[in-house]
């Protein structure tokens, strides 16, 4: 059974891993420039850390691992969150 930390986290991760997939959107029509190149590199690598965290927490917590490991990556998580918000609300401008 999975606690209620990692459920939490999982959760987080799972709305960073769908903002990432919209900012991957917003750059694949700016992927042939220079910059765009980056930009949609930039917002693979936010793709591929929400699958490993997601993969990773499911592992953690399937070990046995409680609060005490899930409560910091709680943290975590939501800085992620926020900065893949920060990143798609200005690629939106």
């Amino acid at each position: 059974m999975i606690g209620l930390y990692w459920q939490v986290n999982i959760l987080i991760v799972l709305i960073e891993l769908a903002l990432a997939l919209l900012l991957l959107g917003n750059y694949l029509g700016m992927k042939d420039t220079r910059l765009g190149k980056r930009l949609f590199g930039i917002a693979l690598v936010f793709v591929a850390q929400s699958v490993l965290a997601i993969a990773f927490y499911i592992h953690w917590a399937e070990m046995g691992y409680g609060k005490a490991v899930a409560g910091p990556l709680l943290l975590l998580s939501l800085s992620g969150l926020l900065g893949v918000g920060l990143l798609y609300s200005i690629s939106r401008m």
